[in-house]
Order: C-alpha cells, then structure tokens, then sequence
C-alpha cells in the first residue's frame, strides 16, 4: 500500500485516461454516462455497470460482483487504485495505474468491502475492457431442468470464457436464462450458431436479440453469496417473496430485488436471516446496502484497532519523509 499526506498532491492519483493500457481514473461519484463519454470515442467500455444512474461508489458498496464479472471478475479485480479518505480526513493512495505491481496484503479488496468503517472512496482507477462494437442478448425459455442443463452446456465448455454474463432471471413467476455476447460484429453469427446448438441440445427456446442496448438491472436489495450449483434453486425457492432475482451463475452469487415500502429493510432482514443458516455452512455470506453493517465481535474489535493503529502510523511515518520517498 502507498499511503501519502494529502498535502502532496502529486502523490495522490490524478484523473487520466490512458487509452494504450485501458485504464481510468475518475471520481467515486461518477456515473455510467460520465464512464462512457471519456471511453466510447477510444473503443473502449467499463462493463460492470448494474445502474446507469447510480454513482459508481453506490454500486460498488451495493454489491461485490456485476452480471459481468462471469467473463471479468468482481469489482475488485478490476479496480487498479484508489484515493480514499480515511476516517482522519487524510486522503491515503491504495494501489497503482496497473493490474498488479506488488505482493502481499489486497488493501484495495479489503476496504472496498469494508463499508464505512474505515473511510470512503475518492477517486477510483478502472480497468477498461475493448469495446467490439457489437452486443446481443440471449434468452433462454423452458422448464428448470432444461434451464439447469443449458447453463451446465454453457458453462462447461471451451465458449465459456466468451460469455460476458450467464444469468438465471427470475420475475412475476417466470423463470429464464440470459446470456449476453460482446464482440466483433463479424463474429456475431458464429455466436448465434453456437446458442442454436444449446438450445436444440437442451430443448429450451431461444430468442436473440442483436444489437441490444445492455440495461443494468439496478441497484440488488439483497445480495446473497453462495454456491453456483445452488444458484437456480435458491432463486426459485425465494421468487414468491422478491420482485425480480438475477442468479449470476458462474460466481454463485443471486441479487435480489424487492419491492419498495417502508417496512423494506425489515423484509430484507428477515430474508437474510432465512438464508444466512444456509450461506455460511456453504462458506457464503449475504450483504445490502439498506442495513447498517453488524457490529463487530470482541476478538473483531481488537483486530480492527490494531489495523486503525497502524493505518496511522504509516500515514505518520509518510508525512516525516522526504518528498521523492514512498513508503511501502
């Protein structure tokens, strides 16, 4: 971790783009449409996006993974750097312009996924992906067992790595798997002959759209982490109580979306509480952005202030030294 005083600017990241190594440095409150603005004319694109509204530092607090995250991983893989605020008010750099630059403790998946506890984020450097110029949506319709057996042909194969997101919808009791294509239009229609060939393998009917705009599902209620084998059952067995659930299978992980009232978070509470038994023997874990974070245990309390502890010394310890020197 590089940690400098905020009186050295020059220390912190600055905002840039660099078009050669696809990366990005903006606000925390930025929001798809300020992403895309900077990156479209250079062909690129930032597609972990689940709202196109929403500030970036919400979806990210939101959730741990985007539809995706299937073919590019989670929001931390693909988070080079941070400016963050400490509780202090100090501003700390996390972090680097590039993928991976040192061994040891992941500062950034650590306070990405730490709430509020130990500051906010300012800035954030992105890892921008090629934009091929053409996207398609896939949609697959039949019973649950043919849907479980079209996920399986699709991931289980060499294609799976071609797939940006592989999800199972759930919504007013119907039930579907979607698969989104990104890629260079000249190749569209040996993606299109491949879904073909799913589909008459698992008999299940396809629908293709090309051309499609994709539309970010908003903002998840409830994100439940667990297994990808459990994926579709977990989102069948909850469908009667949540308006919509998108199962991104190839992470195990089910957002969920309720409807909006009042009582919203008590429902939500008490769905985590149904579904936590479960997740936690399976080693998940379950998160929303609607609840304040659990109080940590007494053997969490002490670790978190020997890591308080420390942040500040180092911060301390960087403020002391010369202007050209970093501390590790």
């Amino acid at each position: 971790m590089n940690v400098f005083p905020p009186m050295e600017n020059e220390r912190l990241f600055v905002p840039f783009l660099d078009e050669v190594d696809g990366t990005l440095c903006l606000p925390a409150s930025a929001t798809a449409a300020d992403i895309h603005s900077q990156v479209r004319a250079h062909r690129l694109r930032f597609p972990l996006l689940l709202d196109e509204a929403k500030p970036l530092r919400e979806q990210i607090a939101a959730a741990t993974h985007a539809p995706a995250s299937c073919r590019f991983g989670p929001y931390c893989d693909n988070i080079l750097g941070m400016n963050w605020r400490l509780p202090s008010g100090r501003i700390a750099r996390i972090g680097e312009r590039v993928v991976k630059t040192t061994t040891g403790y992941d500062w950034l998946r650590f306070l990405l996924h730490s709430g509020s506890r130990f500051g906010e984020p300012v800035d954030y450097v992105l890892r921008l992906r090629p934009d091929c110029g053409f996207t398609a949506i896939a949609v697959f319709d039949g019973s649950p067992n043919a849907l479980q057996a079209c996920v399986s042909k699709l991931l289980h194969s060499g294609w799976m790595h071609w797939w940006d997101a592989v999800d199972f919808i759930t919504e007013g009791g119907i039930s579907s798997v979607r698969v989104t294509i990104h890629c260079v239009p000249e190749e569209a229609p040996i993606f299109a002959q491949q879904l073909d060939h799913v589909a008459t393998a698992t008999s299940t009917q396809l629908t293709l759209q090309n051309h499609a705009p994709t539309a970010p599902d908003g903002l998840p209620d409830l994100v439940l982490k667990t297994t990808p084998d459990r994926v579709m059952s977990l989102a069948i067995e909850l469908a009667p109580e949540v308006v919509r659930s998108i199962g991104l299978y190839y992470n195990g992980v089910l957002h969920l979306h309720l409807s909006p009232g009042e009582d919203r978070a008590e429902r939500i509470h008490a769905l985590a509480q149904k579904v936590a038994p479960e997740l936690h023997a399976l080693g998940g874990d379950w998160h929303s952005h609607w609840l304040p974070s659990i109080p940590p245990n007494l053997t969490e309390s002490a670790w978190i202030q020997t890591l308080e502890e420390a942040i500040h010394s180092t911060i301390a310890f960087a403020s002391l030294q010369l202007p050209a020197a970093r501390v590790p």
